[in-house]
């Protein structure tokens, strides 16, 4: 589909995804009569529904690939409602994120899932008419091009280091911690995109055209996705952006696997990502375990229990911080060595088995999805547009404090200091409308509008690593959507953004071209 795939990749290419589609084939028919023995709800046919939308989501996106935001994004909707789904019903695995009150709407709430997945796939049939890739091309120029690139990815590393140190230490975007310096609200915008999104966006959109330039190894994309990705998730306290950023990577690798030169230094590159992985899921597991149950300030008004594995993990902007007179002062994080901070809870045998129980869940059960739709179904009798479109425009100041986490159960509404949120995502939201045909409107015009800035940035920097950070970074923050408002200011800082690198890039090769005729 893309020009930068010759005839020979296509075969084996096709021939891959033949075998996948027969795997997944053989998979879907045994695991979908499991879910229709152990179903609990009354109509067989919302069931089958739910199942086949989801799958045909997965399949669509790989037989008419279109962008990377379609293809992720149904992935991710996959674990998070069939994966979930088969989880929870088939082998007894319980959801960690709160239902309100449901009991037995079963098909109810997945009628609204297949109603958002078939939006999905609607969306995926239209976005092939202008798939993203098809505006990538390898980047080419003398090497002044490739100089400016090289200085320019120092400079970014550079700036991205100091952004990530400052984030550990105040908290600009700390997973549970509000912000912990006051800062400019413009300010704190570009910094939040820089250190969450933005410094991926720039590092491996100038290291792909470094390979492309100075003929460097792709297997490069992965340790520089590596070490963004080892900085981002310690001072984020995220345990899963490390997996994301070299995700992104990884995309690129195998969308030009025809130009890759060594599969074994790429090899490398996985197992050295993989390795950090590890030690930061350790490290950001036991500072979480320590700082959110085991060093938790006082609160004034009596707790609910708030263990680590309840917390939510969105990975954009945090809601924001309550004013200074009402906030408790933070525990002082620093005062405990990372050190101290294992031994503790190593000797806490209730925060360890907590910690563990959070590393089970991470693989599906923390993948945002059934809740919502769960939520909405349980309460039906509340449900209209007007309460779709509240939640739309709602304000994440509200926080804690929002209709959603309201109506899920309200878990975290007397949590001090520390934000917890219940994450309802895009079908949850939709499903607030009672209505199956917004529903699915809402996930048509989401997944396009997802696609369609993917386009725009391969368009702008004809860079296919942007492309890949476009639609990687969009399709977890949509799946993981509880203020839209967020998304929709992530959106316009991301399509902002590589409409600058395109005018950089253009502006670049127009003077380093010049400067070669001058020469």
């Amino acid at each position: 589909m893309t020009e930068m795939i010759s005839t020979d990749s296509d075969a084996r290419s096709k021939g891959f995804l033949d075998l996948a589609l027969f795997v997944g084939g053989v998979l879907a028919l045994p695991t979908g009569a499991a879910l229709l023995v152990a179903y609990p709800g009354a109509s067989p046919l919302a069931l089958l529904c739910f199942y086949a939308s989801g799958c045909i989501a997965v399949a669509l996106s790989l037989v008419y690939p279109s962008s990377f935001f379609v293809f992720f994004l149904s992935s991710f909707l996959f674990v998070g409602f069939i994966a979930k789904a088969v989880a929870n019903l088939v082998f007894d695995v319980k959801l960690i994120e709160p239902i309100s009150g449901f009991t037995s709407e079963w098909d109810q709430a997945l009628l609204f899932a297949a109603s958002g997945l078939f939006g999905v796939c609607l969306a995926n049939f239209v976005a092939g008419f202008y798939p993203s890739f098809r505006n990538t091309r390898r980047a080419s120029g003398p090497p002044r091009l490739a100089h400016s690139a090289l200085g320019a990815l120092a400079l970014l590393t550079i700036v991205s280091v100091a952004l990530y140190w400052g984030n550990y230490s105040f908290h600009i975007i700390r997973i549970g911690f509000p912000l912990g310096i006051p800062m400019d609200g413009r300010i704190y915008a570009v910094a939040a995109f820089v250190i969450s999104w933005g410094a991926l966006l720039g590092g491996l959109t100038a290291m792909l055209w470094l390979i492309e330039l100075r003929g460097w190894p792709y297997a490069a994309l992965i340790y520089m996705a590596t070490f963004l990705g080892a900085l981002a998730s310690l001072s984020m306290g995220s345990r899963i952006q490390l997996l994301l950023y070299v995700l992104a990577a990884c995309a690129v690798v195998m969308l030009r696997h025809r130009q890759v030169q060594s599969w074994i230094a790429v090899a490398i590159a996985m197992g050295l990502a993989a390795l950090v992985f590890a030690g930061s899921l350790a490290v950001v597991s036991f500072e979480r375990t320590f700082d959110f149950s085991l060093n938790a300030p006082p609160v004034a008004t009596p707790p609910v229990q708030h263990t680590p594995q309840t917390a939510s993990d969105p990975m954009q902007l945090p809601a924001p911080a309550a004013p200074p007179s009402s906030t408790i002062p933070p525990p002082a994080p620093k005062a405990t060595s990372l050190a101290d901070k294992v031994e503790t809870v190593t000797h806490d045998r209730f925060a360890l088995e907590g910690l563990f129980r959070q590393l089970r869940n991470l693989a599906i059960m923390r993948w945002v999805g059934m809740e919502g739709v769960m939520t909405a179904a349980a309460n039906s009798n509340q449900l209209s547009t007007d309460l779709f479109f509240k939640v739309l425009s709602e304000d994440p100041a509200e926080g804690s404090h929002a209709i959603y986490q309201k109506m899920s159960g309200d878990r975290y509404g007397n949590v001090e200091y520390y934000t917890f949120l219940t994450l309802p995502g895009p079908v949850g939201i939709a499903s607030l409308s009672g209505s199956l045909p917004v529903v699915a409107a809402f996930m048509f015009a989401v997944t396009l509008v997802g696609h369609s800035i993917e386009w725009v940035a391969s368009r702008a920097t004809q860079n296919l690593a942007t492309a890949a950070v476009a639609g990687v970074s969009l399709a977890y923050l949509t799946v993981q959507m509880g203020f839209p408002w967020t998304l929709l200011i992530y959106a316009i800082e991301l399509v902002l953004s590589v409409l600058f690198l395109g005018a950089i890039w253009w502006l670049t090769k127009r003077l380093t071209a010049r400067g070669e005729r001058a020469g």
